[in-house]
């Protein structure tokens, strides 16, 4: 089987011959050969990522820009992105009902914008966002699909991302922990409707998008169980996957929620959703499942798609650990075939370039079915 059948068997609940392996190596990619980190993402090919993913043998899934653009249906409503002296990045959104600006900062230690300044800075703020939201859609760009799907050939299996969801946007990007959780008590109405708002938004971009070429919708909520604990998923979240899963499904596609965080307790949730794979599962160390565990919570039928987290990946792991950590997620085969070989989120930037390189390697031996 070729790298992409091989994850297309494990979505159609098949048996591939052995575990795929899928790899976002865009953070490790632009640390190692000091790219430039465009926070609008790839706006084309980068040739030298698509050898990188064909040199170790990995399919390339996201992070290669998004496939549609965004404008609003008000002229009264804009948006614009700028870089000033001091290097502090600014998104500046301009309404009718007020003004906002998020402020981040590059890190060169951690490649990585480091916010600033949150895009919303009390609840006073959240009708703005629903003044935006209600006057936002989008148009399909399928053509960046395509250009990296003709560089990638059999290493393509490209998700087709959504934003964050209403409770995401919120909790894991715009608000923070502290003041969404006290939100949600101080405030729910104003909590309700921001992420009805959101959600509604979300749902129109789904639909210019459904016909699309993907296979697999995805939604990277970074989403953690330490901090969206049932009582706010089963409140926020949950209707939202499970209409979105309702409509990916009945399109003959597939859904994918970017966890990266604590699976424990989630899991289980997830697949009741509708929800077909969590991607950046990661375990212990990091987190506190083991491989096995995962399996237990998510049942036989959600695929878990990770295995490798950061510490372990990266210089602080040992390659003995590294290979056991590979060896104890590749196990849970046996278990259920709806296993996909990650990185723990994305290939973290000081992972040594011959741990990549055994991945292949260590597949061929302990990976197979």
């Amino acid at each position: 089987m070729t790298p992409r059948q091989r994850v297309q068997a494990v979505y159609q609940g098949k048996t591939p011959d052995q575990v795929p392996l899928m790899l976002d190596l865009s953070h490790w990619y632009k640390k190692n050969y000091n790219v430039f980190f465009d926070l609008r993402g790839f706006q084309q090919v980068d040739q030298r990522l698509v050898d990188l993913h064909k040199q170790f043998n990995a399919v390339a899934y996201c992070e290669m820009g998004g496939h549609f653009d965004l404008r609003f249906t008000d002229d009264s409503v804009s948006s614009r992105s700028w870089t000033d002296a001091d290097g502090v990045f600014h998104t500046e959104i301009v309404t009718p009902l007020g003004r906002l600006e998020e402020q981040r900062v590059f890190e060169p230690a951690s490649y990585s914008y480091n916010i600033k300044k949150h895009l919303l800075e009390t609840v006073d703020d959240f009708d703005v966002v629903c003044h935006l939201m209600d006057r936002t859609t989008a148009t399909p760009r399928f053509d960046r699909y395509k250009a990296w799907q003709d560089a990638l050939g059999e290493l393509a299996f490209i998700y087709c991302q959504l934003p964050y969801s209403g409770f995401g946007y919120l909790l894991s990007r715009h608000f923070g922990v502290e003041k969404t959780c006290m939100a949600v008590f101080d405030h729910p109405e104003k909590v309700r409707r921001l992420v009805d708002s959101v959600n509604a938004c979300n749902l129109r971009i789904l639909e210019t998008l459904i016909d699309g070429p993907f296979e697999v919708l995805f939604v990277s909520d970074n989403f953690d169980g330490n901090v969206h604990p049932p009582a706010f998923f089963d409140e926020y979240t949950r209707p939202y996957y499970s209409e979105v899963a309702r409509r990916v499904h009945t399109a003959g596609k597939h859904f994918a929620v970017h966890v990266d965080g604590e699976m424990r307790g989630c899991l289980r949730n997830m697949a009741e959703c509708g929800v077909d794979c969590i991607d950046a599962a990661t375990p212990a160390p990091m987190f506190a499942l083991t491989p096995q565990q995962a399996r237990e919570q998510a049942g036989p039928d959600l695929i878990l798609s990770g295995g490798i987290p950061a510490n372990v990946f990266g210089t602080t792991g040992t390659d003995a650990q590294f290979v056991e950590c590979v060896k104890n997620w590749l196990e849970t085969r046996h278990t259920s075939p709806r296993l996909i070989m990650a990185a723990g989120d994305q290939v973290p930037t000081d992972a040594p370039r011959h741990r990549i390189e055994m991945l292949p390697k260590l597949i061929e031996q302990f990976g197979r079915y």
